[in-house]
């Protein structure tokens, strides 16, 4: 039996965090990850995912922000990607139109489809 995890903004992070911790989840679909957190960059790149699959997407506004924390968010998913498929994770990182707040219900719907394909 196959065993995905994912989720949206924090919930995305959080599901993406747990594929370095378990080796239960098959497929993850963190979608607009809270990826610009403190140290989080840090952490993957000391650490190697145990799920085999991570489907990454951001709105492609979602860096175009006054907050200069959050504006990092752009940066570190590309990053983030860029060390999935180092490691050998089968990964893709998706852009979608709109900021955090536009279309997170479809744009879920889009990862999670696309984890049960690539698992």
């Amino acid at each position: 039996m196959r065993c995905v995890l994912g989720g949206y903004s924090l919930a995305g992070f959080f599901a993406l965090w747990s594929a370095y911790q378990t080796e239960l989840f098959d497929g993850i679909a963190a979608v607009s990850p809270s990826v610009w957190y403190s140290q989080w960059m840090e952490y993957a790149e000391i650490n190697k995912p145990l799920a085999t699959s991570v489907y990454l997407s951001l709105g492609d506004k979602e860096e175009k922000t006054k907050n200069p924390i959050m504006a990092q968010v752009g940066n570190s998913i590309r990053k983030q990607q860029e060390l999935l498929t180092t490691q050998g994770v089968n990964t893709i990182l998706e852009w979608n139109p709109g900021n955090h707040f536009q279309h997170s219900d479809e744009r879920t719907a889009k990862g999670f489809a696309w984890i049960m394909n690539h698992i």
